[in-house]
């Protein structure tokens, strides 16, 4: 059986804020390889899908 940590919603805004002022960044001084991007593409996909389901 897995064990999850509850996580509260401002500490998923404060990572969702950072990642977007980090890829920012770094889009700007253009120090992301295009793996990095897909990588990042595909995490930010997965995310979508979860934002997107239905609550019941």
């Amino acid at each position: 059986m897995r064990m999850y940590q509850k996580v509260n919603r401002s500490e998923v805004l404060n990572k969702m804020g950072h990642v977007y002022e980090r890829f920012q960044f770094l889009s700007r001084t253009q120090s992301l390889t295009d793996d990095q991007i897909e990588d990042i593409n595909q995490h930010l996909s997965q995310i979508i899908e979860v934002l997107n389901q239905p609550n019941y």
